[in-house]
């Protein structure tokens, strides 16, 4: 059968695959539109299995939030180079997926995530959906990590992006009533504690979440300082607590000051926009994904 240039435009514009290959498929496969799909489909995942032990730290963060505010999404597609990540192809198809999560209101794991169906591709899915991606760039490309927040009528959810993608972050805030948790004050606040996360990279919301074994290593490792900077005896205890409440300042968010007034804590922060809502408001959890953390994926 003879194989025209129609016929290869029209399975490159199927699987974004080069002409050649197009070519070569429909060859080997004797004209037949659907087998050569399916020997192009073949030889991309054998050319994945290659890739495989590469190192994909590359990538983009988005994110996504429902109208209500009360289910929010984020996402890290990694790619092995930022060339790649700043393809509009691999951004569109990062935004797809994180808009599903919000979509389908997901909950499960990524690997779980990986088996539903494409919102985009039914047919497909959304494991398909990247290996479809990695076919036509010829690059390792994964989805690094999904999270999902979901919360009641009393809560917020809020997303911020930061650097072009490099950084996000998500946090749930709780007021006292719904209309305290849909005040344009309760979510600008929700904002504004995006930003913040996103530039303090705290690990912990509050001291009380901060391991023991975390707290009695920096301890040893303050009071060996101020011995070996010579401080009286009697005084090193009350240093090394003192060098405590810096460490904690740094490390749990409602102890750090606040990145738009350091004379401020985010706690007083917080007490000030509840007193603007008329309600008390507190942040319930957070999570910041910056891109590569997790790069042996």
């Amino acid at each position: 059968m003879e194989i025209t240039a129609q016929m290869v435009k029209e399975l490159r514009d199927q699987t974004g695959a080069g002409m050649m290959e197009c070519k070569q498929a429909l060859i080997e496969a004797q004209g037949d539109m659907e087998r050569a799909r399916l020997i192009l489909r073949e030889k991309g995942a054998a050319a994945a299995v290659k890739r495989e032990s590469r190192q994909a730290s590359e990538g983009v963060v988005v994110s996504a939030v429902a109208p209500d505010h009360r289910f929010a999404a984020l996402l890290e597609l990694n790619a092995e180079t930022d060339f790649v990540a700043r393809n509009e192809e691999f951004q569109s198809l990062a935004k797809e997926l994180v808009q599903q999560l919000v979509d389908t209101g997901f909950k499960g794991t990524l690997d779980e995530f990986l088996q539903q169906p494409s919102q985009s591709a039914p047919d497909r899915t959304v494991r398909q959906r990247v290996e479809d991606l990695v076919a036509r760039i010829r690059e390792k490309i994964v989805i690094g990590r999904i999270a999902t927040f979901s919360t009641d009528s009393t809560g917020c959810v809020d997303t911020y992006i930061h650097l072009g993608g490099k950084i996000g972050v998500m946090v749930e805030l709780k007021a006292a009533t719904e209309a305290g948790a849909q005040h344009p004050e309760t979510l600008r606040l929700a904002r504004e504690l995006g930003m913040q996360i996103a530039f303090g990279n705290p690990g912990y919301l509050t001291r009380d979440q901060v391991p023991q074994q975390l707290i009695e290593e920096e301890r040893e490792v303050q009071r060996q300082r101020a011995i070996n900077e010579g401080k009286p005896a009697q005084a090193i205890d009350k240093i090394v607590e003192g060098r405590l409440g810096k460490f904690f300042e740094q490390i749990c968010l409602l102890d750090q000051g606040y990145i738009r007034d350091e004379k401020k804590s985010v706690r007083q922060v917080i007490e000030e926009f509840s007193k603007t809502v008329g309600e008390p408001l507190a942040v319930s959890r957070f999570v910041r994904f910056r891109v590569g953390e997790n790069s042996g994926a």
